[in-house]
């Protein structure tokens, strides 16, 4: 999936993990989950290597960032006349969600923490701890643009 062997060999571990695997169904800005989890990911390496900082906790970070397992713009079981509600709250919730997904299926360190569950800063109340942090928000910003605009 990545031509960058480092990188490659730095996400394999969620790469091949199955449940992960399933954001490729699950629709996201025109693409899948994970086309857009993949470059923000390898966006977020390539900016963090040029800047010296920690393109490992950034590139992992960034790849699951948005690990929730639901299409966020369709109404879920038991939501019913709630699914408005909702979907106000996906922007809100969603961080939490991947976070909880991602620490089920992986050991995550403190930068990688902060990444998913602070990606959507302001959203999310609390800002980054670290720079790494604000590094994959800015990409994960970029990309969705870049993929709404084309959508």
């Amino acid at each position: 999936m990545f031509e960058d062997r480092e990188l490659a060999e730095a996400v394999r571990d969620i790469l091949e993990n199955r449940e992960f695997q399933r954001l490729g169904e699950i629709n996201h800005h025109g693409k899948s989950i994970l086309d857009h989890s993949l470059k923000v990911c390898a966006l977020s390496w390539k900016l963090a290597g040029r800047l010296g900082w920690d393109r490992i906790s950034a590139a992992r970070g960034a790849l699951l960032h948005d690990f929730f397992l639901y299409d966020w713009k369709h109404p879920r079981p038991g939501y019913g006349r709630r699914f408005y509600e909702f979907w106000k709250m996906h922007g809100f919730t969603h961080p939490g969600t991947a976070l909880d997904n991602a620490s089920l299926h992986f050991t995550l360190n403190p930068k990688e923490r902060d990444i998913i569950g602070r990606h959507m800063f302001p959203l999310t109340p609390v800002p980054h701890r670290y720079k790494e942090g604000w590094l994959v928000n800015f990409c994960d910003k970029w990309v969705s643009l870049g993929e709404m605009i084309r959508f």
